[in-house]
C-alpha cells in the first residue's frame, strides 16, 4: 500500500473542509436544545465530516487485489447503507421490511450504482453521483412527507410543474437529521472512493462491457414489471393510501412501482387519423339523430331546454348509494325518502361507476372528462398517475361559454392531489374546509353534508353575474363506519336480519342525514328564479360487512355472477332542474357519459367528443372496469367476443388521443372554441 500527497489534492480537500465547517457553523442553532449546546451531537457529525477530508486527504493506491475487491464491496455496500438512510428518511427503520421487500429495495438502488457504472465507467462518479441521487431522493420524500402528509410518488418525479410548485409554496429547512444522514453519506463515499478504477475508459473492451451491464438492467427492469414476479412478491400499490403502501413496500421499490402504470398500452390499430374519422362518424351521426322528429312520448335523451343558460352546480356524494339494488331489506325508518319522491323536472336512474368502496377520483375523473377507467391498467387512481397537464373537461366546456367554474371539496386540499389536479383541468377556484366558517361534523370526523351544501348555497349567492359551473365533492358518508355515533342525528336500524350488521346501520343513518340536506338543497334552489340545474350522483357504494352484501344477495361473493357483481358499482344519481325538463329514467348508465347528459340537459353546445359519447351511448349504455353492457341489456367481459368488439375498440382509440395524444392530441374536438380566439 503506497500513500501519495499532492498539493492539488490537498487544495481540493482544504476547500470541501472549509465548506463542511461553514456548514456546521451555519447550522450550529441545530445543536442547540434548551440554551445548551449538545456536544455529543455536533461531535458526531464534525467527526463524519472531518473524518470524509481526511480520508481523501491522502491518494493511497492499494494492491491490485485489494483493489478489486475495495471496488466491489463498495459498489454493493453503498446502495445497502442507502436503503437504510432513505427509509429513515421516511421516519421508518429498513429492518422491518419484509426480506424479499428490502431485497428489491436494494437491487433498485444498486441498480443506479450500476447504471452510472455503465454510463460513465468511472468509479468515482458512480459511488459519488449514486449516493447523492439516493440521498436527494430521500430527502425529498422527507420534505414532501412534511408538507402534504404524502409521498413522492414516480409522477411527482416526472411533472416539472409539481416540482416547481413544492419548491415554490414551501419553506425547505435543513435540521439535524437531514445533517447526520447527509454526514454519513459523505463519509461513507469518501472512504468508498479510497481505491481507484485504472481500466481505460474508451477501449472497446470498456464499450462491450457498458453495453454488456446495460443490458443485463434492460433485462432486470423488464422481469421486475413481469406480473409474475409481483404475483411471487405479492407486490400492491395503495392508491387510496400511498404512506401505507411505502411503508409497507420501502419507498425506493414503491417509486419503481409507480412506473408499471405511467402510460396506458397504446390500442391495436392506434393513429390521429383513425382517431379523427371515428369522431368524425360520431358526430355525422349525432346531428342525424338531432334532425329525427322528436315523438310525443318521452324518450331517454329527450330533454327540454332552459329560456337561457342554467347555472350548473354537480354534487358527487362520497359513497351515495341506495343498498336495495343488492336485495331488499326493511329499516326502522327511511333513509332515501326524500330522493325517491323527487320526480318533477328530474332525470333519475342507476350510475354504473368503477370503483367499490373507495377510488373516488376515479368516478369525478369519469364524470369531469367522459373517459372511462375501463381502458387504464388494473388498479390505477388516475389523479396520481396521469394528470399533469392541462386537460380538456366539463369545466373547460362550459367555461368556453362564459361560465366561471368553481370545485369545492370540505376536506383536504391534497386528498388524491386534488389541489394540483382540478386547476389543469380547468377550475379557476378551488375551495376546501379552511375556506369554511364554523363547519358542522359528523362522527367527529366528516363536514356534514348540510353544511357542506350552505356553502354551495353562498358560492351560489355571491358568484355575480356570470353563469356558475360549481362541482362539489362531498366528504360525510366516508368510510370506515366504526366511529363515533353521537352526533349522528337519527339513528337507522336494519329489521329481519339475520345478523347485527353495525356498520351498515351506521352507514344507513348518516345517509338518512345525508337524504335531509338534500331536502334543504333543492328546497332551496326551487324558489330561485334563475334556471339553474343539479346534477348529484354517488362515487361509490360503501364498504360495509361483507355479509350483510352475502345476504341480500343469497349467495357468497365468489359465487356472483357478473351480472351480480356489477349491481355493487351501481349508485343512484338525478339530473334535476328549477324550470321545466322532460322527466326520464335510466336503469344504467355509467359515469362517463353523465357529463354529456348534463350539457345536452342544460342545452349548452357540445363539442364532438361529447355528441360522438351521445352516440355510443346508445349503443354501449354502460362502460365501467369490470366490462359492459349492450343495448339488449346483456352484461359482457372486454374478454367476450361480441358484436360490440369493434365499438369497445374506437372508444379505446379515442380515449387513448385525449389522455396521451401529446402534440397530436386532436384539441379542437375535445374543447368548445372561445369567441375571438
Amino acid at each position: 500500500m503506497n500513500l501519495y500527497v499532492s498539493k492539488k489534492r490537498l487544495t481540493i480537500v482544504g476547500v470541501l473542509a472549509a465548506i463542511c465547517l461553514l456548514l456546521l457553523a451555519v447550522c450550529m442553532d441545530l445543536f442547540v436544545e434548551h440554551g445548551q449546546l449538545q456536544e455529543s451531537l455536533l461531535s458526531v457529525v464534525m467527526a463524519l465530516l472531518v473524518g470524509g477530508c481526511y480520508v481523501q486527504s491522502v491518494r493511497v493506491e492499494l494492491p491490485r487485489w485489494l483493489n478489486f475487491i475495495w471496488v466491489i464491496a463498495a459498489i454493493l455496500i453503498l446502495p445497502y447503507v442507502m436503503v437504510y438512510v432513505i427509509e429513515d428518511l421516511a421516519g421508518q427503520n429498513a429492518a422491518v421490511l419484509a426480506p424479499n421487500i428490502f431485497l428489491l429495495n436494494y437491487l433498485w438502488c444498486l441498480g443506479i450504482y450500476l447504471l452510472l457504472f455503465a454510463l460513465t465507467n468511472h468509479y468515482a462518479c458512480t459511488v459519488a453521483l449514486g449516493s447523492v441521487f439516493c440521498f436527494v431522493v430521500g430527502a425529498v420524500n422527507y420534505f414532501v412527507l412534511l408538507f402534504r402528509s404524502s409521498p413522492l410518488q414516480l409522477t411527482d418525479v416526472l411533472s416539472a410543474g409539481t416540482a416547481a410548485n413544492v419548491v415554490s409554496n414551501y419553506v425547505i429547512e435543513l435540521n439535524y437529521k437531514l445533517l447526520l444522514l447527509g454526514s454519513m453519506v459523505f463519509f461513507a463515499v469518501c472512504l468508498a472512493m479510497v481505491a481507484s478504477f485504472h481500466r481505460k475508459r474508451r477501449n472497446l473492451s470498456s464499450v462491450v462491457c457498458s453495453v454488456v451491464l446495460l443490458a443485463i438492467l434492460g433485462c432486470g427492469m423488464n422481469q421486475f414489471y413481469s406480473d409474475k414476479l409481483w404475483e411471487k412478491n405479492d407486490l400492491t400499490v395503495n392508491f387510496w393510501n400511498p404512506l401505507q403502501g411505502y411503508q409497507q413496500n420501502g419507498t425506493a421499490l414503491s417509486l419503481a412501482m409507480g412506473g408499471k402504470y405511467l402510460r396506458a398500452e397504446k390500442p391495436a390499430h392506434y393513429s390521429v387519423q383513425k382517431t379523427e374519422e371515428i369522431l368524425l362518424n360520431g358526430q355525422m351521426e349525432f346531428e342525424e339523430r338531432q334532425s329525427i322528429p322528436v315523438l310525443a312520448k318521452a324518450q331517454p335523451n329527450t330533454v327540454k331546454t332552459a329560456p337561457e343558460k342554467p347555472n350548473i352546480i354537480a354534487i358527487m356524494n362520497e359513497s351515495y348509494a341506495d343498498l336495495s339494488i343488492l336485495g331488499e331489506f326493511e329499516t326502522s325508518v327511511p333513509y332515501m325518502s326524500f330522493y325517491q319522491s323527487l320526480q318533477n323536472n328530474t332525470i333519475r336512474g342507476n350510475l354504473s361507476v368503477g370503483v367499490l368502496g373507495g377510488g373516488t377520483c376515479n368516478t369525478e375523473f369519469e364524470f369531469l372528462t367522459g373517459l372511462s377507467t375501463a381502458f387504464l391498467p388494473t388498479g390505477v387512481m388516475v389523479y396520481q398517475q396521469y394528470i399533469n397537464s392541462d386537460l380538456d373537461s366539463i369545466a373547460t366546456i362550459l367555461k368556453a361559454q362564459g361560465y366561471q367554474a368553481v370545485a369545492f371539496h370540505p376536506g383536504k386540499p391534497s386528498s388524491w392531489q386534488r389541489d394540483e389536479v382540478y386547476p389543469y383541468l380547468g377550475f379557476d377556484t378551488f375551495l376546501t374546509e379552511k375556506d369554511m366558517e364554523n363547519p358542522n361534523y359528523m362522527r367527529e370526523a366528516y363536514v356534514t353534508d348540510s353544511s357542506d351544501y350552505k356553502e354551495v348555497i353562498r358560492l351560489f349567492e355571491e358568484k355575480g353575474e356570470e353563469k356558475l359551473f360549481l362541482f362539489n365533492v362531498t366528504i360525510q358518508n366516508h368510510g370506515g363506519y366504526q366511529l363515533n355515533t353521537v352526533d349522528i342525528p337519527k339513528w337507522v336500524s336494519l329489521r329481519g336480519m339475520d345478523k347485527h350488521y353495525p356498520e351498515t346501520e351506521q352507514y344507513l343513518s348518516i345517509m338518512h342525514a345525508s337524504d335531509e340536506a338534500l331536502r334543504e338543497l333543492i328546497t332551496y334552489f326551487e324558489k330561485v328564479e334563475e334556471p339553474t340545474l343539479i346534477v348529484f350522483f354517488g362515487d361509490h357504494q360503501p364498504s360495509v360487512e361483507s355479509e350483510f352484501v352475502e345476504e341480500l344477495m343469497g349467495k357468497p361473493l365468489s359465487a356472483l355472477s357478473l351480472e351480480e357483481v356489477q349491481q355493487r358499482y351501481k349508485v343512484p344519481f338525478f339530473i334535476w332542474a328549477n324550470y321545466d325538463i322532460q322527466e326520464a329514467y335510466y336503469d344504467n348508465i355509467s359515469a362517463n357519459y353523465l357529463a354529456t347528459l348534463t350539457l345536452k340537459t342544460a342545452g349548452v353546445e357540445l363539442p364532438v367528443y361529447h355528441q360522438y359519447l351521445d352516440v355510443l351511448q346508445q349503443k354501449l349504455p354502460m362502460i365501467n372496469s369490470l366490462g359492459y353492457m349492450n343495448s339488449e341489456g346483456e352484461y359482457h367481459y372486454f374478454a367476450d367476443k361480441t358484436a360490440e368488439q369493434d365499438l369497445i375498440s374506437e372508444y379505446k382509440i379515442v380515449e387513448y388521443n385525449y389522455l396521451f395524444g401529446g402534440h397530436s392530441r386532436l384539441h379542437d374536438f375535445y374543447a368548445i372554441s372561445v369567441p375571438g380566439e
